[in-house]
């Protein structure tokens, strides 16, 4: 008898317990779920970084030059190189930029609203990846930025593997009017160092810097390395007359590759080494 009360009694001792869990699930479900980051990416790198971490939803603005994938060409313009479009930036509510330049003009009205402003513009390749992996953690991808990351430095190692131990000495011609190149504080030139290419002006502190046709002469380079435009044949050209009898050979690189300090850059590496196995030399 004593057995049965103990029995009816139990429900009654339960009650505590399932109130606790009633009220716990309440008060989750009363928790607003973390909002989503509403993100300007002002650099078309910055768009291809978000995009392979998964991140391309909470894209709302991006800069004028963001082509890449092709969900980055309707994306709103709200910033060219030279300046943040205040109002159209304002009216996407961003909680975030990335940006090349923490000066660029009208980014301290996005500071005063309360956005949070991020600064990349790496010149090594190991600076790429770091910088993923920060905007990773910044903008809760962590996890997809580890993941691309991890991809892209083993691709990077085989890269390296596989590439000339002499290290020949190679123009990298930026742009021809005027004459500018990849000088040691370029990405460009870590690039050429990671695939064992000697830079004949890895040596100069700038850039970009600007130099002259002899300048080049007087480098002795073995390669000659150009942009991929409408130039290319002329450019042979000229640097065929200048040279005068002296073989040369040349290379030429995808500057939408090379030139943006993203997730393709490895991408680009990996065509210019093909490039360079293949060359063609006068």
């Amino acid at each position: 008898m004593m057995w049965n009360f103990r029995l009816l009694l139990l429900p009654a001792m339960l009650l505590p317990i399932v109130r606790w869990f009633i009220c716990l699930v309440v008060l989750l479900l009363a928790i607003p779920a973390v909002a989503a980051e509403r993100i300007l990416a002002l650099t078309p790198a910055a768009c291809e970084m978000m995009y392979a971490m998964g991140a391309g939803d909470e894209l709302v603005g991006a800069s004028e030059y963001c082509n890449f994938p092709e969900a980055a060409k309707r994306l709103p313009r709200v910033a060219n190189y030279r300046q943040l479009y205040v109002e159209a930036a304002l009216r996407q509510k961003p909680t975030l930029a990335i940006v090349l330049h923490a000066d660029l003009p009208g980014l301290e009205v996005l500071k005063a609203s309360g956005v949070r402003v991020f600064t990349t513009n790496p010149t090594r390749v190991a600076g790429v990846f770091d910088d993923m992996l920060r905007l990773g953690a910044l903008s809760g991808h962590q996890k997809q930025a580890e993941k691309v990351v991890g991809a892209l430095r083993k691709r990077l190692k085989l890269l390296q593997k596989s590439s000339a131990r002499r290290k020949p000495r190679v123009f990298y011609e930026i742009w021809h009017d005027p004459l500018i190149t990849a000088g040691g504080g370029s990405l460009i030139n870590d690039v050429l160092d990671e695939m064992h290419l000697k830079n004949v002006f890895g040596e100069l502190p700038l850039e970009g810097p600007k130099i002259s046709v002899e300048a080049v002469l007087l480098a002795r380079p073995e390669i000659i390395i150009l942009p991929d435009d409408s130039r290319v044949a002329a450019r042979k050209r000229f640097w065929r007359r200048w040279f005068g009898g002296k073989a040369l050979c040349f290379v030429v690189a995808d500057a939408d590759l090379l030139h943006r300090p993203g997730p393709r850059l490895v991408q680009g590496m990996e065509q210019l080494q093909a490039a360079l196995k293949e060359k063609s030399c006068d």
